[in-house]
């Protein structure tokens, strides 16, 4: 059967005038990362068979040629140089090594020794948002709130607060009297509600559409409608039409009785 085949190859060279190959070479890279392509180089002119060993912890992604291949053997048929892209599926040191026949006797390829690694992915952070303003001074102390991102927050975008140390001045009156403010809501004037903070700066103003007292916005009165007399007792009563109707109705009926009285 190997002779008929060599005999066949023979025959389709000679019919095609395509000069036989001569020192078929394969190469790749020596060294690829898990699931990453690379590119399988047959080189070589002519026509030729060639038989191969490809390890199936390397896929074939790409084939020109529509090899066939049978577990770890791979055969295919070609003209001139061919390349097939493999990838690395499976972490490991793997052998691509095998045998040539342009017709003149089986020839062996020289051997190409892959590894496979499998590099950890670092991941990366994404792009947070700004940070805040730094808050006014309260209690000896300023916050604001930042995002982190890191290998502890899974490198995601993390919310958190940041705290300063701070002194206030004191603020004094025109008489070199100290004031001290009322940390929370205020009225800042008759229609508006403010945060206020120790150094008396108002902050979060709101406008309180009904006013503002005893330091919140007042709310709309609720309006009820009122009925002067619950039990309102509604009569219908016929309008003079309907009651000259009804009278006729009455006296058709007397008729009929007077008529049947004098039947009898």
């Amino acid at each position: 059967m190997e002779i008929q085949h060599r005999l066949l190859i023979i025959a389709i060279g000679i019919f095609l005038s395509i000069p036989l190959a001569s020192a078929i070479t394969i190469s790749t890279p020596s060294q690829v990362n898990l699931g990453e392509n690379f590119n399988l180089v047959i080189s070589g002119s002519g026509f030729y068979a060639i038989e191969m060993k490809i390890p199936q912890g390397l896929s074939i992604i790409s084939d020109p040629s529509a090899g066939i291949r049978t577990g770890d053997i791979y055969k295919t048929v070609t003209v001139g140089s061919l390349i097939i892209i493999l990838r690395g599926a499976q972490s490991g040191i793997y052998t691509i090594s095998g045998q040539y026949t342009d017709g003149s006797g089986i020839k062996d390829l020289n051997s190409e020794i892959i590894i496979v690694q499998n590099y950890p992915v670092t991941p990366t952070c994404p792009t947070c948002l700004v940070g805040s303003k730094w808050s006014n001074c309260e209690d000896g102390r300023q916050i604001r709130i930042i995002y982190v991102c890191s290998s502890s927050t899974n490198y995601q975008c993390a919310q958190t607060r940041e705290t300063l140390d701070c002194e206030t001045e004191p603020i004094v009156d025109s008489d070199g009297n100290t004031i001290i403010c009322e940390v929370g809501w205020v009225c800042k004037d008759e229609n508006n509600l403010a945060y206020q903070s120790s150094d008396c700066s108002l902050s979060s103003i709101q406008k309180c559409s009904e006013g503002c007292e005893n330091k919140e916005c007042k709310v709309k009165p609720e309006i009820k409608e009122q009925y002067p007399d619950d039990n309102l007792t509604i009569k219908i009563l016929p309008d003079e039409a309907s009651q000259s109707f009804f009278a006729k109705i009455i006296e058709f009926i007397k008729r009929i009785i007077d008529f049947l009285i004098f039947w009898d």
